[in-house]
């Protein structure tokens, strides 16, 4: 059980890379829309302020699977 909820760490911290790149390409909403619109008009400000927020998300959904993690119990009975 822990080599899958591992796996499941990569993959959500690869997801949420992709989703942020992905709304870069396609535009319209989202965040990184936001840094992709901020970078054509020179607003170095409001693109830390969103490298932040992705981190903190990322930081959140990572510590939300360690709470996880820790609720099931890896030995064998």
């Amino acid at each position: 059980m822990p080599a899958v909820l591992t796996g499941v760490r990569l993959s959500i911290g690869i997801a949420w890379l992709v989703i942020v790149a992905a709304e870069m390409l396609t535009g319209g909403v989202g965040i990184g829309f936001w840094i992709w619109n901020e970078w054509n008009n020179l607003n170095v400000e409001n693109i830390l302020i969103a490298i932040v927020i992705i981190g903190v998300v990322g930081l959140m959904l990572e510590q939300g699977l360690m709470l996880i993690a820790r609720r099931f119990s890896w030995q064998e009975k």
